[in-house]
Protein backbone atom coordinates (compact mmCIF):
# COMPACT_ATOMS: atom_id res chain seq x y z
CA UNK A 1 0.00 0.00 0.00
CA UNK A 2 1.06 3.51 -0.55
CA UNK A 3 1.05 6.42 1.22
CA UNK A 4 -0.92 8.91 -1.69
CA UNK A 5 -0.50 13.13 -0.47
CA UNK A 6 -3.48 15.16 -1.84
CA UNK A 7 -2.75 18.37 -3.85
CA UNK A 8 -4.12 20.16 -0.16
CA UNK A 9 -1.38 18.11 1.61
CA UNK A 10 -3.76 15.01 3.20
CA UNK A 11 -3.39 11.45 3.17
CA UNK A 12 -5.25 8.46 2.15
CA UNK A 13 -4.28 4.89 1.61
CA UNK A 14 -4.76 3.40 -2.09
CA UNK A 15 -3.83 0.09 -3.71
CA UNK A 16 -1.77 1.20 -6.67
CA UNK A 17 0.95 -0.52 -7.26
CA UNK A 18 4.82 -0.27 -6.90
CA UNK A 19 5.23 2.34 -9.53
CA UNK A 20 5.64 6.09 -8.27
CA UNK A 21 3.10 8.16 -9.34
CA UNK A 22 3.01 11.73 -10.10
CA UNK A 23 0.53 13.91 -11.70
CA UNK A 24 0.34 18.02 -11.96
CA UNK A 25 -0.72 18.43 -8.19
CA UNK A 26 -0.38 14.91 -7.04
CA UNK A 27 2.42 12.75 -6.48
CA UNK A 28 3.96 9.16 -4.31
CA UNK A 29 7.08 10.00 -3.06
CA UNK A 30 8.11 6.57 -1.43
CA UNK A 31 11.54 5.46 0.51
CA UNK A 32 11.75 2.13 1.46
CA UNK A 33 13.12 1.71 4.84
CA UNK A 34 14.61 -1.52 6.00
CA UNK A 35 11.58 -3.09 7.15
CA UNK A 36 10.75 -2.56 3.93
CA UNK A 37 7.58 0.07 5.13
CA UNK A 38 7.29 3.51 3.02
CA UNK A 39 9.02 6.57 4.60
CA UNK A 40 8.49 10.22 3.58
CA UNK A 41 11.16 13.03 4.32
CA UNK A 42 9.93 15.68 5.99
CA UNK A 43 13.19 18.26 6.16
CA UNK A 44 13.92 20.77 3.92
CA UNK A 45 16.91 22.00 2.56
CA UNK A 46 17.88 25.63 2.84
CA UNK A 47 17.71 26.11 -1.30
CA UNK A 48 13.95 24.07 -1.22
CA UNK A 49 12.82 26.81 1.81
CA UNK A 50 14.34 29.87 -0.55
CA UNK A 51 12.39 28.45 -3.90
CA UNK A 52 9.19 27.50 -1.82
CA UNK A 53 9.30 30.86 0.13
CA UNK A 54 10.10 33.15 -3.14
CA UNK A 55 8.21 31.07 -5.90
CA UNK A 56 4.59 31.27 -3.82
CA UNK A 57 4.89 34.97 -2.51
CA UNK A 58 4.93 35.96 -6.41
CA UNK A 59 2.27 33.73 -6.99
CA UNK A 60 -0.03 35.21 -4.16
CA UNK A 61 1.07 38.59 -5.87
CA UNK A 62 0.67 37.54 -9.30
CA UNK A 63 -3.14 36.23 -8.55
CA UNK A 64 -3.59 39.68 -6.47
CA UNK A 65 -2.97 41.83 -10.04
CA UNK A 66 -5.18 39.15 -12.07
CA UNK A 67 -7.94 39.92 -9.81
CA UNK A 68 -8.13 43.57 -9.52
CA UNK A 69 -9.70 44.02 -13.31
CA UNK A 70 -13.26 41.91 -12.49
CA UNK A 71 -14.49 44.41 -9.66
CA UNK A 72 -13.19 47.60 -11.03
CA UNK A 73 -12.81 47.46 -15.33
CA UNK A 74 -16.23 46.82 -16.45
CA UNK A 75 -17.32 50.39 -14.86
CA UNK A 76 -14.02 51.95 -15.96
CA UNK A 77 -14.77 49.88 -19.69
CA UNK A 78 -18.72 51.29 -19.80
CA UNK A 79 -17.32 54.56 -19.27
CA UNK A 80 -14.72 54.73 -21.95
CA UNK A 81 -17.84 53.84 -24.25
CA UNK A 82 -16.77 50.06 -24.22
CA UNK A 83 -19.48 47.66 -25.01
CA UNK A 84 -20.33 44.70 -22.48
CA UNK A 85 -18.88 42.17 -25.42
CA UNK A 86 -15.68 44.12 -25.65
CA UNK A 87 -14.75 44.76 -22.30
CA UNK A 88 -15.38 40.71 -21.62
CA UNK A 89 -12.93 39.93 -24.77
CA UNK A 90 -10.33 41.96 -22.68
CA UNK A 91 -11.06 39.76 -19.85
CA UNK A 92 -11.04 36.35 -21.62
CA UNK A 93 -7.96 37.11 -23.85
CA UNK A 94 -6.21 36.35 -20.78
CA UNK A 95 -6.49 32.79 -20.85
CA UNK A 96 -6.71 32.33 -24.75
CA UNK A 97 -2.93 33.73 -24.45
CA UNK A 98 -1.88 31.24 -21.89
CA UNK A 99 -3.65 28.49 -23.94
CA UNK A 100 -1.37 29.26 -27.33
CA UNK A 101 2.10 31.07 -25.44
CA UNK A 102 2.94 28.15 -22.82
CA UNK A 103 3.82 25.41 -24.92
CA UNK A 104 6.23 27.59 -26.91
CA UNK A 105 7.67 28.77 -23.31
CA UNK A 106 8.04 24.90 -22.22
CA UNK A 107 10.46 24.48 -25.72
CA UNK A 108 12.65 27.64 -24.19
CA UNK A 109 12.88 25.88 -21.14
CA UNK A 110 16.35 23.76 -22.14
CA UNK A 111 17.78 26.77 -23.62
CA UNK A 112 16.87 29.60 -21.10
CA UNK A 113 17.55 29.86 -17.42
CA UNK A 114 14.14 29.00 -16.05
CA UNK A 115 15.01 31.40 -13.38
CA UNK A 116 15.33 34.12 -16.16
CA UNK A 117 12.29 32.71 -17.47
CA UNK A 118 10.06 33.55 -13.97
CA UNK A 119 11.71 36.77 -12.89
CA UNK A 120 11.05 38.29 -16.74
CA UNK A 121 7.66 36.54 -16.35
CA UNK A 122 6.84 38.36 -12.79
CA UNK A 123 8.17 41.71 -13.74
CA UNK A 124 6.03 41.83 -17.21
CA UNK A 125 3.09 40.96 -14.74
CA UNK A 126 4.27 43.80 -12.55
CA UNK A 127 4.46 46.02 -15.62
CA UNK A 128 1.06 45.46 -16.80
CA UNK A 129 -0.51 45.88 -13.64
CA UNK A 130 1.05 49.29 -13.31
CA UNK A 131 -0.01 50.16 -17.08
CA UNK A 132 -3.45 48.76 -16.93
CA UNK A 133 -3.54 51.51 -13.69
CA UNK A 134 -3.31 54.09 -15.84
CA UNK A 135 -6.22 52.76 -18.70
CA UNK A 136 -8.57 56.08 -16.85
CA UNK A 137 -6.37 58.14 -18.85
CA UNK A 138 -6.38 56.61 -22.07
CA UNK A 139 -9.18 58.81 -24.57
CA UNK A 140 -12.52 57.05 -24.92
CA UNK A 141 -13.98 54.76 -27.51
CA UNK A 142 -11.38 52.24 -29.36
CA UNK A 143 -8.06 53.83 -27.88
CA UNK A 144 -9.10 52.55 -24.55
CA UNK A 145 -9.80 49.01 -25.94
CA UNK A 146 -7.09 48.87 -27.95
CA UNK A 147 -4.45 49.64 -25.13
CA UNK A 148 -6.48 47.42 -22.84
CA UNK A 149 -6.12 44.42 -24.91
CA UNK A 150 -2.46 45.58 -25.79
CA UNK A 151 -1.76 45.46 -21.99
CA UNK A 152 -4.12 42.33 -21.28
CA UNK A 153 -2.49 39.78 -24.06
CA UNK A 154 1.51 41.29 -22.71
CA UNK A 155 0.07 40.65 -19.31
CA UNK A 156 -0.64 36.81 -20.04
CA UNK A 157 2.22 36.39 -21.87
CA UNK A 158 4.04 37.15 -18.56
CA UNK A 159 1.40 34.91 -16.21
CA UNK A 160 2.45 32.36 -18.71
CA UNK A 161 6.13 32.65 -18.69
CA UNK A 162 5.45 32.46 -14.76
CA UNK A 163 3.14 29.87 -14.53
CA UNK A 164 5.06 27.12 -16.44
CA UNK A 165 8.61 27.16 -14.96
CA UNK A 166 7.50 27.78 -11.89
CA UNK A 167 5.83 24.18 -11.43
CA UNK A 168 9.15 22.93 -13.20
CA UNK A 169 11.58 24.92 -10.76
CA UNK A 170 9.54 23.61 -7.52
CA UNK A 171 8.52 20.39 -8.90
CA UNK A 172 12.39 20.01 -9.76
CA UNK A 173 13.81 21.06 -6.22
CA UNK A 174 11.10 18.36 -4.29
CA UNK A 175 11.76 15.21 -5.37
CA UNK A 176 10.42 13.70 -2.08
CA UNK A 177 7.54 16.26 -1.42
CA UNK A 178 6.51 17.38 -4.53
CA UNK A 179 2.99 16.93 -4.08
CA UNK A 180 2.80 18.96 -0.69
CA UNK A 181 5.14 21.87 -2.76
CA UNK A 182 2.97 21.98 -4.91
CA UNK A 183 0.14 21.73 -3.87
CA UNK A 184 1.55 25.33 -1.86
CA UNK A 185 1.78 26.65 -5.10
CA UNK A 186 -1.89 26.15 -5.92
CA UNK A 187 -2.98 27.47 -2.88
CA UNK A 188 -1.02 30.79 -2.72
CA UNK A 189 -2.72 31.37 -6.15
CA UNK A 190 -6.34 30.95 -4.58
CA UNK A 191 -5.11 33.44 -1.05
CA UNK A 192 -4.10 35.69 -4.25
CA UNK A 193 -7.36 35.34 -6.01
CA UNK A 194 -9.11 36.14 -2.51
CA UNK A 195 -7.02 39.07 -0.98
CA UNK A 196 -6.73 40.86 -4.41
CA UNK A 197 -10.31 42.46 -4.33
CA UNK A 198 -10.09 42.88 -1.08
CA UNK A 199 -6.95 44.78 -0.82
CA UNK A 200 -7.90 46.19 -3.69
CA UNK A 201 -10.99 47.65 -2.73
CA UNK A 202 -9.44 49.41 0.26
CA UNK A 203 -6.93 51.06 -1.95
CA UNK A 204 -10.17 52.34 -4.09
CA UNK A 205 -11.54 53.78 -1.64
CA UNK A 206 -8.45 55.85 -0.66
CA UNK A 207 -6.91 56.78 -4.04
CA UNK A 208 -9.41 55.51 -6.79
CA UNK A 209 -8.90 53.37 -9.91
CA UNK A 210 -4.81 54.29 -10.49
CA UNK A 211 -3.94 53.29 -6.48
CA UNK A 212 -4.85 49.83 -6.43
CA UNK A 213 -2.94 48.72 -9.92
CA UNK A 214 0.05 50.71 -8.84
CA UNK A 215 0.90 48.92 -5.44
CA UNK A 216 0.27 45.40 -6.14
CA UNK A 217 2.09 46.13 -9.61
CA UNK A 218 4.37 47.55 -8.01
CA UNK A 219 4.81 44.35 -5.15
CA UNK A 220 4.91 42.60 -8.09
CA UNK A 221 8.03 44.39 -10.20
CA UNK A 222 10.22 44.37 -6.72
CA UNK A 223 9.61 40.57 -6.62
CA UNK A 224 10.50 40.17 -9.68
CA UNK A 225 14.16 41.72 -8.81
CA UNK A 226 14.39 39.62 -5.58
CA UNK A 227 13.88 36.34 -7.86
CA UNK A 228 16.50 37.51 -10.26
CA UNK A 229 19.03 37.89 -7.58
CA UNK A 230 17.68 35.61 -4.58
CA UNK A 231 16.19 32.56 -6.90
CA UNK A 232 18.50 30.05 -6.33
CA UNK A 233 19.06 28.64 -10.19
CA UNK A 234 17.01 25.02 -10.70
CA UNK A 235 17.53 23.15 -13.77
CA UNK A 236 14.25 22.29 -15.31
CA UNK A 237 14.27 18.94 -16.65
CA UNK A 238 12.19 18.43 -19.76
CA UNK A 239 11.47 15.06 -20.60
CA UNK A 240 9.85 13.73 -23.45
CA UNK A 241 6.11 12.75 -23.81
CA UNK A 242 6.29 9.42 -25.01
CA UNK A 243 2.11 8.75 -23.74
CA UNK A 244 -0.47 7.81 -26.30
CA UNK A 245 -1.71 10.99 -27.00
CA UNK A 246 -4.94 9.64 -28.91
CA UNK A 247 -5.87 6.62 -26.99
CA UNK A 248 -5.98 9.49 -23.89
CA UNK A 249 -7.89 12.03 -25.69
CA UNK A 250 -10.35 10.55 -28.16
CA UNK A 251 -11.66 7.91 -25.20
CA UNK A 252 -15.59 8.87 -24.16
CA UNK A 253 -14.34 8.68 -20.99
CA UNK A 254 -11.73 11.11 -20.51
CA UNK A 255 -13.97 13.50 -23.38
CA UNK A 256 -17.12 13.70 -20.64
CA UNK A 257 -14.45 14.35 -17.99
CA UNK A 258 -12.99 17.29 -20.14
CA UNK A 259 -16.43 18.88 -20.56
CA UNK A 260 -17.35 18.87 -17.08
CA UNK A 261 -13.97 20.61 -16.27
CA UNK A 262 -14.23 23.19 -19.64
CA UNK A 263 -17.71 23.77 -17.79
CA UNK A 264 -15.65 25.28 -14.45
CA UNK A 265 -13.97 28.08 -15.29
CA UNK A 266 -17.12 28.88 -17.96
CA UNK A 267 -18.92 29.60 -15.37
CA UNK A 268 -16.25 31.28 -13.61
CA UNK A 269 -15.31 33.57 -16.34
CA UNK A 270 -19.20 34.17 -17.13
CA UNK A 271 -19.67 35.50 -13.22
CA UNK A 272 -16.27 37.30 -13.22
CA UNK A 273 -16.98 39.30 -16.43
CA UNK A 274 -20.69 40.06 -15.72
CA UNK A 275 -21.57 40.52 -11.96
CA UNK A 276 -20.42 43.90 -10.66
CA UNK A 277 -23.21 45.50 -13.47
CA UNK A 278 -25.56 42.58 -12.15
CA UNK A 279 -25.37 44.01 -8.74
CA UNK A 280 -24.20 47.78 -9.26
CA UNK A 281 -27.83 49.09 -8.57
CA UNK A 282 -27.26 48.14 -5.08
CA UNK A 283 -24.58 50.88 -4.58
CA UNK A 284 -22.13 48.65 -2.83
CA UNK A 285 -18.55 50.40 -1.62
CA UNK A 286 -15.54 49.27 -3.54
CA UNK A 287 -14.54 47.30 -0.65
CA UNK A 288 -17.41 45.34 -0.13
CA UNK A 289 -17.86 44.91 -4.02
CA UNK A 290 -14.19 43.10 -3.74
CA UNK A 291 -15.15 41.11 -0.80
CA UNK A 292 -18.87 39.68 -2.94
CA UNK A 293 -16.05 38.74 -5.64
CA UNK A 294 -13.94 36.57 -3.67
CA UNK A 295 -16.58 34.67 -2.14
CA UNK A 296 -16.57 32.42 -4.91
CA UNK A 297 -13.11 31.67 -5.04
CA UNK A 298 -13.11 31.41 -1.49
CA UNK A 299 -15.86 28.22 -1.12
CA UNK A 300 -13.67 26.74 -4.24
CA UNK A 301 -10.70 26.98 -2.41
CA UNK A 302 -12.09 25.89 0.80
CA UNK A 303 -14.21 22.79 -0.71
CA UNK A 304 -11.08 21.39 -2.96
CA UNK A 305 -9.71 19.60 0.08
CA UNK A 306 -13.63 17.93 0.68
CA UNK A 307 -14.04 16.78 -2.58
CA UNK A 308 -10.39 15.50 -3.09
CA UNK A 309 -11.23 13.07 0.17
CA UNK A 310 -14.65 12.14 -1.15
CA UNK A 311 -12.63 11.17 -4.43
CA UNK A 312 -10.40 9.04 -2.57
CA UNK A 313 -12.97 7.24 -0.21
CA UNK A 314 -15.24 6.90 -3.78
CA UNK A 315 -13.32 6.63 -6.33
CA UNK A 316 -15.40 4.80 -9.15
CA UNK A 317 -17.78 6.57 -8.04
CA UNK A 318 -19.52 9.53 -10.17
CA UNK A 319 -22.17 10.58 -7.61
CA UNK A 320 -19.69 13.28 -6.30
CA UNK A 321 -19.62 14.61 -10.08
CA UNK A 322 -23.81 14.91 -10.22
CA UNK A 323 -23.97 16.41 -7.04
CA UNK A 324 -21.36 19.44 -7.50
CA UNK A 325 -22.85 19.71 -10.82
CA UNK A 326 -26.40 20.15 -8.96
CA UNK A 327 -24.48 23.06 -7.05
CA UNK A 328 -23.86 24.69 -10.12
CA UNK A 329 -27.10 24.57 -11.35
CA UNK A 330 -28.69 26.33 -8.35
CA UNK A 331 -26.15 28.63 -8.65
CA UNK A 332 -27.57 29.89 -12.01
CA UNK A 333 -31.31 29.56 -10.92
CA UNK A 334 -30.83 31.87 -7.73
CA UNK A 335 -27.69 34.55 -9.10
CA UNK A 336 -30.77 35.94 -11.14
CA UNK A 337 -32.83 34.98 -9.82
CA UNK A 338 -34.73 32.50 -12.38
CA UNK A 339 -37.30 34.05 -14.17
CA UNK A 340 -39.44 31.18 -13.00
CA UNK A 341 -39.15 31.30 -9.63
CA UNK A 342 -41.28 34.32 -7.05
CA UNK A 343 -38.18 35.91 -5.89
CA UNK A 344 -37.04 39.39 -6.78
CA UNK A 345 -33.82 40.06 -7.32
CA UNK A 346 -31.43 40.44 -3.80
CA UNK A 347 -28.09 41.12 -2.59
CA UNK A 348 -28.54 37.89 -0.10
CA UNK A 349 -29.57 35.30 -3.40
CA UNK A 350 -26.01 36.72 -5.19
CA UNK A 351 -24.20 35.38 -2.10
CA UNK A 352 -25.56 32.39 -1.55
CA UNK A 353 -25.19 31.79 -5.44
CA UNK A 354 -21.65 32.60 -5.14
CA UNK A 355 -20.91 30.44 -2.34
CA UNK A 356 -22.76 27.43 -4.14
CA UNK A 357 -20.83 27.76 -7.35
CA UNK A 358 -17.40 28.15 -5.49
CA UNK A 359 -18.68 24.56 -3.95
CA UNK A 360 -19.68 23.01 -7.48
CA UNK A 361 -17.09 24.25 -10.03
CA UNK A 362 -14.27 23.04 -7.21
CA UNK A 363 -16.42 19.45 -7.57
CA UNK A 364 -16.06 19.21 -11.20
CA UNK A 365 -12.52 20.76 -11.88
CA UNK A 366 -11.22 17.97 -8.96
CA UNK A 367 -12.96 15.16 -9.94
CA UNK A 368 -13.01 15.64 -13.61
CA UNK A 369 -9.13 15.48 -13.64
CA UNK A 370 -8.55 12.67 -10.71
CA UNK A 371 -11.47 10.87 -12.98
CA UNK A 372 -10.02 11.02 -16.11
CA UNK A 373 -6.41 10.27 -14.92
CA UNK A 374 -7.51 7.41 -13.38
CA UNK A 375 -9.59 6.10 -16.01
CA UNK A 376 -6.22 6.80 -18.27
CA UNK A 377 -4.34 4.33 -16.13
CA UNK A 378 -6.94 1.58 -15.95
CA UNK A 379 -7.43 1.45 -19.81
CA UNK A 380 -3.53 -0.12 -20.01
CA UNK A 381 -1.32 3.07 -20.77
CA UNK A 382 1.47 3.28 -18.28
CA UNK A 383 1.51 5.03 -14.70
CA UNK A 384 4.36 6.70 -15.54
CA UNK A 385 5.14 10.49 -16.31
CA UNK A 386 4.02 10.74 -20.00
CA UNK A 387 0.83 9.23 -19.19
CA UNK A 388 -0.06 11.97 -16.54
CA UNK A 389 2.24 14.98 -18.40
CA UNK A 390 -0.64 14.40 -21.30
CA UNK A 391 -3.63 14.39 -19.18
CA UNK A 392 -2.32 17.22 -16.72
CA UNK A 393 -1.33 19.30 -20.25
CA UNK A 394 -5.10 18.39 -21.74
CA UNK A 395 -6.67 19.67 -18.43
CA UNK A 396 -4.65 23.01 -18.46
CA UNK A 397 -5.52 23.56 -21.85
CA UNK A 398 -8.96 22.76 -21.29
CA UNK A 399 -9.11 24.94 -18.50
CA UNK A 400 -7.30 28.17 -20.33
CA UNK A 401 -10.01 27.24 -22.76
CA UNK A 402 -12.90 27.94 -20.81
CA UNK A 403 -11.30 30.73 -19.37
CA UNK A 404 -11.32 32.24 -22.62
CA UNK A 405 -14.95 30.77 -23.47
CA UNK A 406 -16.67 32.42 -20.47
CA UNK A 407 -16.11 36.01 -20.42
CA UNK A 408 -15.89 36.07 -24.54
CA UNK A 409 -19.65 34.21 -24.43
CA UNK A 410 -20.54 36.39 -21.19
CA UNK A 411 -20.29 39.42 -23.15
CA UNK A 412 -22.45 38.76 -26.15
CA UNK A 413 -25.12 37.19 -23.95
CA UNK A 414 -25.44 40.18 -21.66
CA UNK A 415 -25.56 42.34 -24.61
CA UNK A 416 -28.65 40.59 -26.09
CA UNK A 417 -30.17 39.32 -23.04
CA UNK A 418 -29.04 40.79 -20.50
CA UNK A 419 -27.83 39.12 -17.20
CA UNK A 420 -30.76 36.79 -16.24
CA UNK A 421 -30.71 35.53 -19.71
CA UNK A 422 -27.48 34.46 -19.79
CA UNK A 423 -27.40 32.66 -16.61
CA UNK A 424 -30.39 30.63 -17.79
CA UNK A 425 -28.10 29.91 -20.85
CA UNK A 426 -25.30 28.87 -18.27
CA UNK A 427 -28.21 27.01 -16.38
CA UNK A 428 -28.68 25.14 -19.99
CA UNK A 429 -25.41 24.33 -20.37
CA UNK A 430 -25.10 22.51 -17.26
CA UNK A 431 -28.09 20.76 -17.45
CA UNK A 432 -26.79 19.69 -20.93
CA UNK A 433 -24.10 18.56 -19.36
CA UNK A 434 -25.69 16.22 -16.45
CA UNK A 435 -27.88 15.03 -18.70
CA UNK A 436 -24.43 13.60 -21.02
CA UNK A 437 -23.06 12.60 -18.21
CA UNK A 438 -26.10 10.65 -16.89
CA UNK A 439 -26.43 8.94 -20.33
CA UNK A 440 -23.03 8.32 -20.40
CA UNK A 441 -23.08 6.54 -17.32
CA UNK A 442 -25.66 4.37 -17.87
CA UNK A 443 -24.04 3.24 -21.22
CA UNK A 444 -20.70 2.56 -19.60
CA UNK A 445 -23.05 0.57 -16.46
CA UNK A 446 -24.60 -1.33 -19.69
CA UNK A 447 -21.30 -2.18 -21.68
CA UNK A 448 -19.20 -3.46 -18.28
CA UNK A 449 -22.24 -5.55 -17.35
CA UNK A 450 -22.73 -7.21 -20.19
CA UNK A 451 -18.73 -7.37 -20.80
CA UNK A 452 -18.47 -9.06 -16.87
CA UNK A 453 -21.60 -11.79 -17.47
CA UNK A 454 -19.29 -12.45 -21.05
CA UNK A 455 -15.84 -12.80 -18.76
CA UNK A 456 -18.80 -14.63 -16.40
CA UNK A 457 -19.41 -17.17 -18.88
CA UNK A 458 -15.85 -17.84 -20.56
CA UNK A 459 -14.50 -18.71 -16.87
CA UNK A 460 -17.18 -21.25 -16.57
CA UNK A 461 -16.40 -22.92 -19.65
CA UNK A 462 -12.33 -23.17 -19.15
CA UNK A 463 -12.98 -26.58 -16.64
CA UNK A 464 -15.00 -28.48 -19.45
CA UNK A 465 -12.20 -27.35 -21.89
CA UNK A 466 -9.27 -28.33 -19.94
CA UNK A 467 -11.13 -32.10 -19.27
Amino acid sequence: MLNIQSELGSSSSCDVGSVPFESGNQSINVEESADDSPTVKTSLTRQQLSVLVIVNLSLISLASCYALLAPFFPKLAEKKGATSIQYGLVFGVFNLVILITSPVISILVPFISSKVIAATGVFVTGTCSVLFGTLNLSPHGTTFIVLAFAVRIVEAFGSASMFTVAYSIVGNEFTNRRATALATMDMSFGVGIIIGPSIGGVLYEVGGYMLPFFVLGGILLFQGFIMMFLLPESECIVENTKGDFRKIVFNSVFLVDMLNVLTTLLFLGFIEATLEPHIRPFGLQPSILGLIFIICGGFYAGSSLIWGCIFDKFPTSLLPLFISSAFCAASFIFVGPAPFIPLDTSLWLVIFSQIILGIGIGGKSIIGLNHSLRHTISQGLPDNMSTVAIVSGVFNSVNAFGGFLGPSMSGVLVEYMGFKGGSMVMLGIETAMIFVTSVHCLWLFAANRVKNQTKQVDEERVPILSS
